[in-house]
């Protein structure tokens, strides 16, 4: 089996695959401004609402931080996802080739493949992992690359296929 395909920078779709691969690392910024403004309530509630002040700044600057977090993943990545990528995927394992870089992943290395829309996010571990966009595959290559990858082992989840588009006025 072989399919070779060129995707195009997408940030949007680069920012949804990175979203999407550091849920848990992402969600602690969102959980952490609860737990601080638990403290800032309690000193409202009990002793000096100016003890609270600082809890509540600190709540404050974890919500700011969980959004440049991700602006900060994407812009690391960008430099070599934000160029088109000849995409091959073979017997030998997933090849990744720009104008910068050619390289190969072994099936070996991998340890899953999860299905986001319009993309398949390659997983060598749990934080590493490596967004292949394959919207522009057609409905039989998708399916054989699926077969493919449900053969190995890596994909475990139903593949999700977007829906019809919105139109956009």
């Amino acid at each position: 089996m072989m399919i070779s395909f060129e995707t195009q920078p997408d940030r949007r779709r680069l920012t949804a695959a990175l979203r999407r691969a550091y849920r848990h690392t992402l969600l602690l910024y969102w959980l952490c401004p609860v737990a601080l403004l638990l403290p800032a309530l309690v000193d409202v509630l009990l002793g000096d609402p100016l003890e609270g002040v600082p809890w509540v700044a600190a709540a404050v600057t974890a919500v700011v931080l969980s959004p440049l977090v991700l602006r900060a993943l994407v812009r690391a990545s960008w430099k070599m996802h934000g160029i088109p990528i000849t995409w091959t995927i073979s017997d030998e394992g997933v090849r990744g080739a720009n104008a910068l870089s050619d390289g190969v992943v072994r099936w070996a290395a991998l340890t899953g493949v999860e299905p986001i829309p319009g993309q398949l996010l390659f997983r060598l571990s749990r934080y590493q992992v490596f967004p292949v966009p394959i919207d522009g595959l057609s409905v039989e290559q998708r399916a054989e690359l699926y077969s493919y990858l449900r053969g190995r082992g890596l994909l475990t989840a139903d593949p999700v296929e977007p829906g019809p588009q919105a139109v956009r006025r």
